[in-house]
């Protein structure tokens, strides 16, 4: 009985400590509307993919005023969309069985930007990636958008 008593009292306290990360992430990021300062997201690619081929996203924009950073992540399993901040998406990186995050891009912009993303259809089904364009001191959100496609047979 020891142990498991000692292994729910670790499991506990891990699950604190992610709920501690989660709203400290939160909390230090605001929720600094899309498009603020002239900032701008788009993402463009193909709704449809062929299982086995490549294809490709091209994420653009402009960065303006503090927006100074681009992070994508792909959603293996799309659930309603992507969050409006990435203080919001960021927390469901906590939720891997959910919403299946993968860091795509993370990457310095400035200006007029494009960042090019690959892909391979090499799961059937939906899928999804969602972008954000935000200050990396702050946390703060700039520009954000969201696409999504489905692997076929």
């Amino acid at each position: 009985m020891g142990t498991l008593l000692l292994r729910r009292v670790l499991v506990v306290a891990a699950a604190l400590a992610m709920l501690t990360a989660v709203l400290a992430a939160m909390s230090q990021a605001s929720t600094a509307s899309t498009r603020s300062g002239g900032s701008s997201l788009v993402l463009r690619g193909p709704k449809t993919n062929k299982y086995g081929s490549d294809f490709d996203y091209t994420i653009s924009g402009t960065a303006s005023g503090a927006a100074d950073y681009l992070v994508a992540w792909e959603q293996y399993y799309p659930q309603s969309g992507c969050a409006s901040t990435y203080a919001a998406e960021s927390t469901r990186t906590f939720l891997p069985d959910t919403y299946g995050l993968t860091l795509w891009l993370n990457r310095s912009v400035s200006g007029s930007y494009s960042a090019l993303a690959e892909f391979g259809a090499s799961h059937l089904g939906k899928h999804g990636m969602c972008a954000y364009l935000i200050n990396l001191s702050t946390g703060d959100t700039y520009a954000h958008g969201g696409a999504f496609w489905t692997n076929v047979k």
